[in-house]
């Protein structure tokens, strides 16, 4: 249901890929690197659409509203702003990407793959060990191959069979290794640790 709402809200069918990056408009999420391996993608004829989610993700945003039209991207582009419902965003979208040149540990990554969102991410802070082998992996400020792995991900959609195969792979790896269980577990294995040393 939350898929359908925004979609159409957005005017995007359902067989539409449409990728998503919900992060702020900051320079360590690097947007330009995304937009430029976006319009690598357009200009080998792929059809998709792009939601930008977060604070400065909008039309008042114009120096980002200008460099989106200058890549011919502008009818492509979906400019969201801050929204309440990212839940319902990463159901909506096929592919969540991160473009950042600098992280720590990017929730959102996590927050994507639990809504059976696979994803394309930088390889920054801890977004290797979140995607793990459920998404793809590329050097940070490299556009080319942020675009080489997205059209990975868009080829690897077409595949229905083998995408919610990798859907169903992304939920279970975050709650299997980041669900709170394990969270409270690490801390108190931590905790007996340092337990031990003092004593």
């Amino acid at each position: 249901e939350s898929r359908l709402k925004i979609r159409t809200a957005l005017g995007v069918p359902s067989a539409l890929p449409l990728i998503g990056m919900v992060a702020r408009f900051d320079s360590c999420k690097d947007h330009s690197n995304l937009l430029a391996a976006l319009s690598w993608l357009v200009r080998r004829n792929l059809d998709f659409r792009v939601a930008l989610v977060g604070a400065g993700n909008d039309d008042y945003n114009l120096s980002l509203v200008e460099r989106i039209k200058i890549l011919g991207l502008t009818s492509r582009c979906y400019l969201l702003g801050s929204r309440s419902d990212i839940p319902s965003i990463m159901n909506a979208i096929d592919i969540h990407v991160l473009s950042s040149l600098t992280e720590a540990f990017p929730n959102v990554l996590a927050e994507a793959m639990a809504c059976e969102t696979p994803c394309v991410t930088t390889d920054v802070g801890d977004a290797a060990l979140i995607v793990s082998d459920n998404g793809w992996i590329v050097p940070p400020c490299n556009s080319l191959s942020l675009a080489q792995a997205l059209y990975l991900a868009l080829t690897s959609l077409a595949d229905s069979g083998s995408w919610t195969l990798r859907k169903t792979a992304c939920r279970r790896h975050i709650t299997t290794k980041f669900s709170i269980e394990q969270m409270v577990a690490r801390y108190n294995a931590v905790w007996q640790r340092l337990a031990r040393i003092d004593a």
